[in-house]
């Protein structure tokens, strides 16, 4: 069976941020116990140039040569956030990134699940020898709409991850055969309109975990030897609608093994997933970029990491499904995902206070399905001279009569 997985893998955790404890603070809440539920100490902004197009072309074109880019065949864009109800922003990727015409392109939606469906498709694609030696890129790009004082306000965010998926794996090659999955219908959180995110907070708790248990479940059953949790899994990731999520999944894959004390479960979690929470703890809510965050989290944290190391993954989107599968560490993994300077990247954000939040927040939710928009490159103290003028970021540059234009900075 040939060898599928990661050859390359980023992510742009946008160029603006706030302190969870200032927001925390402005809301009346406690903020180191803010701080402590959620597991974010900074979540990801964006000013009112950048959209989930731009998201997704600034985390591809960061790794992407002119050759890889020759070699990509397929290109699909998992997003909950597209910016059309018909055409997908693939075309407005495409495009930007400049990718050869006999490209087969198109967006995914499954909530939080739109990334793993597209990585899922490109896998197929490529064990199916109907790639013709061809890559494909898949890119996740989502961030959270505004919503001032609810208490889901303090989980939201946003990121972009990029990863070209080969036959020349670098980063993890995919187990292909082993995968559980898990469905129902359900209105757990959704998106009813282009400006509301909806849903019951209660009711996604245990939603994801019913596709949790069952999904893995579903895994042991298609795996051909017996899975031994504990040591089966060198590490786990799993979907962070927040980080502190990882901890309550954690929790019931322990208890589904056998019974556990606090302290023993609370010990595999620190030792088997409190790295790949890294990134994630710096850009608030991942939607479907979460295992690629994870992903890259891990690989930059983990000291005991070895090639051949299996890692468990679990993805869920509201609505609902949830899939479990694994793959392995190459031995190059490490080296790669140090040379890509996630964390130099996320330092560069501007710090915003909490009235600049608010007020970007406003632009953002009043530019929402308008037919004609020209940003304010002005802003913030004209944060665009100082971090994307000359420096090849894709920015959005107008709107108009619905019609979007994108240039590179």
């Amino acid at each position: 069976m040939k060898k599928i997985g990661i050859e390359k893998i980023n992510i742009y955790g946008c160029s603006l941020c706030m302190q969870q404890a200032d927001l925390a603070r402005a809301r009346g809440k406690d903020p180191d116990q803010v701080v402590c539920d959620y597991l974010i100490n900074t979540r990801s902004l964006n000013p009112p140039y950048e959209d989930n197009v731009t998201m997704g072309a600034n985390a591809a074109q960061a790794i992407l040569t002119d050759e890889d880019k020759q070699d990509i065949g397929m290109l699909i864009v998992g997003t909950e956030g597209s910016v059309d109800f018909g055409k997908p922003i693939s075309t407005n990727i495409h495009k930007a990134l400049g990718l050869p015409p006999n490209v087969r392109n198109y967006e995914t939606k499954h909530a939080c699940y739109s990334g793993v469906a597209g990585l899922d498709t490109a896998v197929n694609w490529l064990a199916s020898d109907l790639n013709r030696g061809k890559k494909a890129l898949v890119i996740a790009t989502d961030f959270s709409r505004k919503h001032f004082n609810k208490d889901h306000e303090f989980v939201l965010g946003g990121v972009a991850a990029a990863i070209l998926v080969s036959e020349n794996p670098k980063i993890v090659e995919y187990e292909l055969e082993k995968k559980g999955f898990w469905t129902t219908s359900i209105y757990d959180t959704f998106r009813p309109t282009a400006k509301h995110e909806s849903g019951n907070n209660e009711v996604s708790l245990y939603s994801y975990m019913d596709a949790l248990e069952g999904a893995y479940n579903h895994y042991q059953e298609v795996v051909e030897q017996p899975v031994d949790f504990d040591n089966y899994f060198k590490y786990n990731i799993y979907h962070m609608p927040f980080p502190g999520m990882a901890f309550q999944a954690h929790r019931l894959l322990c208890n589904i093994t056998r019974s556990r004390k606090k302290t023993e479960i609370k010990e595999s979690f620190e030792q088997k997933v409190l790295p790949s929470l890294r990134y994630a703890a710096r850009v608030g809510s991942t939607y479907g970029a979460s295992n690629f965050v994870g992903l890259c989290g891990l690989l930059k944290s983990a000291k005991d990491l070895q090639a051949g190391d299996r890692i468990g993954f679990f993805s869920y989107g509201s609505g609902a499904i949830g899939e479990f599968y694994s793959a392995l560490v190459c031995p190059e993994a490490k080296a790669i995902i140090e040379n890509l300077k996630i964390d130099e990247a996320l330092n560069q954000r501007k710090e915003v206070s909490f009235a600049e939040y608010e007020k970007i927040e406003n632009i953002r939710e009043l530019s929402i399905e308008q037919a004609d928009i020209t940003p304010d490159f002005s802003l913030l103290g004209n944060w665009y001279a100082q971090h994307y003028a000359g420096k090849h970021y894709l920015v959005l540059k107008e709107v108009k009569d619905f019609y979007r234009t994108y240039e590179w900075s």
